[in-house]
């Protein structure tokens, strides 16, 4: 009798120990849910941009500021093409196209300029995302902004958008950045397309190459 009671109690023993895993599990999996889903609602949009839209781009190299703008194949300036669109039909104005698109340096106009640079640096300035949106009064004097690595400046029709990137979060992998007046962290990649000298944006044969049969 004394060996079935003592097995009854081993067993219920069991049991709890089971019953209490399943609910621990349980929890883990709901705290872990709850966790992503607060990592996914945390990413903060720092700035969302048509680079399309984007008529000028300037940032630094070697401590240089260099602004480059975009043109037309045939030389005229964006700024002038969209004056003189007013002045034609629809059917007129869909037939321009990207394709037809340059853009040179205005520190110096006779540099050919290698496009899809410049491109891939757009398609990284004007789409940024972030962890985290400091707060307007928050103790900013370490994140490097008074001397930043780079500052990249995207002007529109109606706006320039200035980011400046700061030092980098060496734990987190990410960058403080200011666009414009605020000030976030972003594991965004900007330096990664910003070349070390001026000779690095100039098309070769070789990337007009490549242009033509990306085209």
């Amino acid at each position: 009798m004394n060996k079935q009671k003592r097995t009854f109690v081993i067993l219920a023993i069991v049991l709890a120990a089971c019953l209490a895993g399943y609910l621990g599990l349980l929890n883990y999996n709901k705290y872990k849910s709850d966790d992503d889903s607060e990592s996914e609602s945390d990413s903060v949009e720092a700035l969302s941009l048509d680079s399309s839209d984007v008529k000028s781009v300037s940032f630094l190299i070697d401590g240089r500021e260099y602004t480059f703008s975009r043109i037309k194949s045939d030389g005229t300036s964006d700024e002038t093409e969209s004056t003189e669109s007013e002045k034609t039909d629809t059917e007129s104005e869909s037939s321009d196209s990207d394709d037809d698109e340059q853009w040179i340096c205005d520190n110096d106009t006779s540099l050919k300029i290698n496009t899809s640079k410049v491109t891939s640096l757009l398609g990284n300035a004007t789409s940024i995302t972030a962890s985290k949106k400091f707060d307007s009064d928050a103790d900013t004097s370490d994140f490097g902004l008074d001397e930043p690595q780079n500052v990249v400046k995207l002007s529109t029709d109606d706006k320039t958008y200035t980011i400046t990137i700061g030092e980098k979060n060496a734990m987190l992998g990410e960058y403080y950045i200011k666009v414009n007046d605020d000030v976030y962290l972003s594991s965004t990649t900007i330096l990664g397309t910003i070349p070390d000298s001026i000779d690095d944006m100039i098309a070769t044969e070789d990337s007009e190459s490549t242009e033509t049969e990306s085209e």
